[in-house]
């Protein structure tokens, strides 16, 4: 379908800067999203509040998932207890309001993290400009993170144990930005296949993407940028709408953790 080629395009540019937090065991789960960053000599992952706050009461090493586009894979675990967090919001997370969190990692683990994945560069994301030929271009705006409700059971073999973990990328239509929040709906065709809950996705990313059909009739994306970060669900609304953290939280909250350092 040209809708997939499209997204797979626009996946093929974000996904490699998306970690996710996983809980494995007798009852995996995906405990949520994050995005790798780098800001003024910072490296660490932005993710919400609320996915900061939760991972940490387990009180347990949480385990780092990988992706190779849609496909995750667990390549390392991060004990929280030896790594700061700077976070904006508390509870109860209402939409709107600040729910957002910065993990600082230190350089052991931010050069384990880089053999796999890559950090952005978060200044650099939000100063360049747009390509000239928009018109030309097809823009595409999606969410990318893991998804709950779609965690496979732990398997067996060879002494090796396998969860299934899916990344999802889920294009929509921007429906509000601002400094502070911004608003994806979900395409109403897409429905059949979306999750009954987004729960996993949230510190995952919202990314606006160009994608540019080349002469050959392949799909190639050409500019990306994060938009923000997906704090909450409205599955109650059709289509369903994922709520974010706007570009001037995660800028105000970079900033700050700088300021401090």
């Amino acid at each position: 379908m040209l809708e997939n080629e499209i997204s797979d395009a626009a996946l093929s540019k974000v996904w490699h800067f998306t970690v996710g937090f996983a809980r494995a065991g007798e009852t995996p789960a995906a405990k949520g999203s994050g995005v790798l960053v780098k800001y003024k000599g910072l490296m660490g992952i932005l993710t919400c509040g609320h996915v900061d706050t939760y991972v940490r009461s387990l009180k347990q090493p949480i385990g780092l998932v990988r992706f190779n586009r849609g496909l995750a894979e667990q390549f390392g675990a991060i004990d929280l207890d030896e790594v700061f967090s700077h976070v904006a919001g508390e509870e109860p997370w209402e939409r709107g309001s600040d729910d957002i969190a910065f993990i600082n990692l230190p350089p052991h683990l931010v050069g384990n993290i880089a053999k796999d994945c890559v950090f952005l560069d978060i200044e650099r994301n939000f100063t360049r400009p747009d390509p000239d030929s928009r018109s030309e271009l097809l823009g595409v705006h999606a969410v990318f993170g893991l998804v709950e409700a779609f965690t496979g059971e732990t398997t067996r073999q060879n002494k090796r144990a396998t969860t299934r973990l899916r990344g999802v990328f889920t294009p929509g239509r921007l429906l509000q930005i601002d400094h502070l929040n911004a608003t994806l709906e979900c395409f109403e065709e897409n429905i059949p296949a979306l999750p009954d809950s987004f729960g996993g996705t949230s510190g995952g990313g919202l990314w606006r993407v160009y994608v540019r059909k080349r002469d050959d009739g392949v799909f190639e994306a050409e500019h990306y940028r994060l938009l923000g970060i997906a704090s909450r669900e409205d599955i109650a609304l059709t289509p369903p709408q994922i709520a974010c953290q706007g570009p001037g939280r995660i800028d105000m909250l970079l900033e700050s953790v700088h300021s401090s350092s």
